[in-house]
């Protein structure tokens, strides 16, 4: 019921975020917010944003969920061990198609470029809902659930896992690529996908 729930309320959320974006409408604090973390860049910082950006781009936490279901499988063989994988599938195809309707335009900023290669596609000239602020939250929430079972370490695994998920939102309009509400929308699409995700497990009771 809880899941249910959860995966309900980041569906409205995403959706009433998504109405005035698609719109054209101003979204309160966007431009405050991303200029006050604009303000804030310099080397070290950026050499470590460069480097989660890299981390929670689509090729890396794709070669990640596929060691993850490859390792779920081997240790139940139900079907149910591909819940992760399903999500992170959703996900992205969903945000793809949204990017392409939607339309966004990145903020008219200076970017930084990426430190460490990335594939780039035609969509990816188009910026609400964001992409990496999508994959980092399924792969590193999904790989927090390995540690779940052990409540010595599970609340260190989860924190840990936050901790990445809300650098690489930051990150995104740091290096002037996203507007903040891109990276909200991207955290909400990705976490209806994930309890998504994370019901199918329940129900495979893995």
């Amino acid at each position: 019921m809880r899941l249910s729930l959860a995966a309900l309320t980041s569906l409205l959320l995403f959706i009433l975020l998504t109405l005035p974006v698609a719109l054209g409408l101003p979204i309160s604090g966007d431009s405050e917010l991303l200029r006050a973390v604009i303000g804030l860049r310099n080397e070290a910082l950026t050499f470590a944003i460069g480097l989660l950006t890299f981390v929670s781009s689509a090729v890396v936490t794709g070669v990640m969920m596929a060691a993850f279901t490859l390792l779920a499988w081997r240790r139940r063989r139900k079907l149910g061990a591909f819940w992760a994988a399903l999500a992170y599938a959703g996900s992205v195809v969903s945000n793809i198609v949204l990017r392409v309707i939607v339309g966004r335009l990145p903020p008219d900023v200076e970017a930084i470029p990426n430190l460490l290669p990335e594939i780039h596609l035609s969509f990816h000239r188009f910026a609400y809902p964001s992409g990496h602020a999508g994959t980092a939250l399924i792969t590193f929430l999904s790989l927090a659930t390995l540690v779940w079972p052990h409540p010595k370490w599970r609340w260190l695994a989860l924190s840990l896992a936050c901790l990445v998920i809300l650098s690489v939102g930051v990150g995104r309009f740091y290096l002037g690529v996203h507007w903040p509400s891109d990276v909200l929308g991207g955290y909400w699409l990705a976490g209806f996908w994930f309890c998504l995700g994370l019901m199918i497990k329940r129900r495979y009771n893995l």
